[in-house]
């Protein structure tokens, strides 16, 4: 089989034995890819920064029965201003882990492959984190298939109203009338739900300007964590890190 080129972000790195890695890398042209990287840890490796997790490179690699064989990994964009600040390096970690999450080994999803990539490069500019997740939460959940329902009862497909409930487990807004003792929810507000809203079909390159009120970001938070939680199947380890974060600013503010 002739070698395959790809474009990729690097999800996961595992070292194998004393000179290689095992590469997990998301790519545009065949999904999420694990393979081995001969030879790449030598004592002075001259391209070390190639290898770092969430860098987009270029791939050359074979299809094997196991595991593939990469060739080639060379860096093209290695988002530094994320590496240089713990909390958009653990928002970039994040996003990273949530696509190894609902992603398959080769099930090809360029739409989600350029999400990743956008929400990298918005994480590297002076937008704000959390909104950048948000943003990049939302956007990744309807290319994957479970993104909220947002414009209507996600049980009586109703509209009208002017109360709504975030219910994780009937997949989105519930009017009063559907609210059920069963349902994990939050009330959502008005002004979250217009945020939501407007992002959903909004360009990353646009987002940025967009603000919101610590409420709104609040409870959209909220509402979204509990929802990826539910779907994925298992808490993400950076959350855990990113929700210690906000307790140290918390308390030094106090």
């Amino acid at each position: 089989m002739p070698a395959l080129s790809a474009e990729g972000i690097i999800l996961r790195k595992y070292f194998l034995r004393e000179t290689s890695y095992i590469l997990v890398v998301f790519t545009r042209e065949f999904g999420k890819i694990r393979g081995v990287l001969k030879g790449a840890r030598n004592p002075y490796p001259q391209f070390a920064g190639n290898f770092e997790l969430f860098t987009k490179c270029d791939l050359l690699f074979y299809k094997k029965k196991n595991m593939d064989l990469i060739t080639r990994c060379e860096a093209s964009e290695f988002f530094l201003p994320v590496r240089k600040n713990i909390e958009r390096l653990t928002y970039a970690c994040y996003f990273i882990e949530l696509i190894d999450a609902v992603t398959h080994d080769y099930d090809v999803n360029v739409e989600l492959y350029h999400i990743l990539l956008e929400g990298l490069r918005l994480l590297a500019t002076e937008a704000s984190p959390k909104r950048t997740a948000r943003i990049f939460e939302l956007k990744l959940m309807d290319a994957a298939g479970f993104g909220p329902q947002l414009e209507e009862c996600a049980r009586c497909s109703s509209s009208e109203g002017k109360d709504f409930w975030f219910s994780i487990n009937a997949g989105g807004i519930v009017c009063r009338e559907c609210i059920e003792e069963k349902d994990i929810y939050l009330k959502i507000s008005r002004g979250t739900l217009n945020f939501l809203r407007r992002i959903r079909g909004m360009p990353f390159s646009k987002t940025a300007r967009i603000k919101v009120s610590r409420d709104v970001g609040k409870e959209t938070e909220a509402s979204l964590k509990k929802f990826i939680q539910y779907y994925v199947g298992r808490q993400v380890k950076s959350m855990k890190f990113l929700e210690e974060i906000e307790k140290k600013r918390i308390l030094q503010k106090v």
